[in-house]
């Protein structure tokens, strides 16, 4: 070994130590709610108001990419290369999505985020097109930001090997575009974001929060992955939550971040996708009878409950996975008698330009493109050429089956033949993340009835 290559090992020796043993920021908030000291508030959230029946579709992260911003050279490949989403196939998937969607009986659809690939306006104007058809049917469909949608620096088509910017929007242009699709109906809107309150059925309040850093993207800059809420939006949800205990109004929530780990080490590895706070925000949310918390984001199918021992609450974050990435999911909720939520997950398994062969090639390409990201940041480690297979594609094992939801855990989830030194340290570095991508946390993931008063599932 050369003498510079041993420094890079030992630089990268250094990173790693000062990356997995330094405490995680905190962002803790000091914040007092009502339900923690007003006598009368907690006296109200006695009460429990039943849920009314009623059927609805959840489908996440839509990342709609219109083709004619470029779908060859270099610099598009270039983004590939970092990405795993079916980009050149979304307007394709969506339409069959929603064609699907159309014959499930429900009443409604939601939509927790990242419709489009960076916020383009082109984009966006796509996505709204195919709502609008979707809505033609009679449903109603709602909708809420994602970190890709609002003031993103990426926003850019593909000309060869050059990247060029293109018009985005801002939340204005949000609220616009995406009027029919929440804003019109809304009951309640806070001022500080894009967050709403609807009433799509009887008895039942639909709100969805805008969890995103949009006021905080920089032009031409890559936009904020991480989520949170001001002191501010936090204030007007509990005022809202109070609103629904009073006129007994059941409530479910959307929103684009998770409000809790959805496998061990999530928060150590990617923490960006849970939103800041986040056993504050779970915590609020559960002391007013949330039971149900639907999210996007990670793009996996899962879902995790959380306990709180102290206050007997409960509430459970429903991930749902991207639609234009393998295994392309949406869900059916069905609620009934008052307290049973029945979810049931599909996949897209056909699109018309490849038939039943689109199931397979969606997997092979998340596959893949997980071990060419892979590849990349294990070069970054100065791992070997000759190294790097023995382990890529472990990784995209791990990846790939926490992202299909209900994994089932090898009884060796680093299998370590042919390492040598360095690559057997960088897998004992990574261990806890790919252990955590094996472990499904309780509940089941894709098909399961849920007790909304209880907190059983079967």
């Amino acid at each position: 070994m050369t003498k510079s290559k041993t420094k890079s090992k030992i630089s990268c020796l250094i990173c790693f130590f000062l990356l997995s043993f330094l405490p995680l920021a905190s962002c803790g908030t000091h914040q007092k709610f009502m339900y923690q000291t007003d006598k009368d508030i907690q006296t109200l959230l006695k009460t429990s108001p039943a849920y009314p029946d009623t059927r609805f579709a959840v489908v996440s992260d839509l990342h709609f990419y219109d083709k004619t911003l470029g779908i060859s050279g270099s610099a598009f490949q270039k983004y590939l290369d970092d990405d795993r989403k079916l980009l050149t196939l979304s307007e394709e998937i969506i339409a069959a999505a929603m064609e699907k969607i159309s014959r499930e009986n429900v009443r409604f659809v939601l939509i927790p985020g990242d419709m489009t690939k960076d916020g383009e306006r082109i984009n966006h104007e796509g996505v709204v097109k195919t709502l609008k058809k979707l809505e033609s049917s009679r449903l109603k469909v709602y909708a809420v930001p994602g970190n890709h949608d609002i003031n993103n620096g990426d926003a850019a088509r593909y000309e060869g090997d050059e990247t060029k910017p293109v018009p985005g929007i801002n939340d204005m242009d949000f609220r616009v575009l995406y009027h029919e699709f929440g804003y019109k109906d809304a009951i309640a809107t806070d001022k500080e974001s894009l967050s709403y309150i609807l009433e799509p059925e009887k008895e039942l309040w639909l709100m969805g929060l805008d969890s995103c850093k949009w006021k905080e993207n920089k032009p031409l800059s890559h936009p904020h992955t991480d989520g949170s809420f001001s002191p501010s939006t936090l204030a007007w949800i509990e005022s809202q939550l109070i609103l629904a205990k009073k006129e007994k109004k059941a409530v479910i929530v959307f929103m684009h971040h998770g409000i809790m780990e959805h496998y061990p080490a999530n928060k150590k590895f990617y923490g960006k996708y849970i939103v800041d706070n986040d056993e504050t925000v779970a915590e609020l949310l559960a002391a007013y009878g949330v039971r149900m918390v639907f999210t996007g984001h990670y793009h996996a199918q899962d879902i995790t409950k959380k306990e709180f021992k102290d206050s007997g609450n409960f509430i459970f974050d429903i991930e749902t996975g991207s639609l234009v990435t393998a295994p392309c999911p949406y869900r059916i909720v069905e609620i009934k008698n008052g307290r049973s939520a029945v979810i049931k997950s599909i996949f897209i398994d056909s699109i018309p330009s490849m038939k039943d062969k689109f199931s397979g090639y969606a997997y092979d390409y998340v596959f893949n493109g997980t071990i060419t990201m892979a590849n990349a940041a294990l070069d970054g480690y100065r791992v070997s050429k000759k190294q790097q297979p023995l382990i890529s594609g472990q990784v995209s094992k791990a990846y790939c089956a926490h992202l299909s939801g209900d994994e089932k855990k090898p009884e060796m989830t680093i299998n370590k033949e042919g390492f040598g030194l360095w690559l057997t340290f960088i897998a004992w570095m990574q261990k806890d993340l790919i252990n955590g991508w094996w472990t499904d946390l309780p509940p089941n993931d894709n098909n399961l009835t849920i007790d909304l008063i209880t907190g059983k599932v079967d």
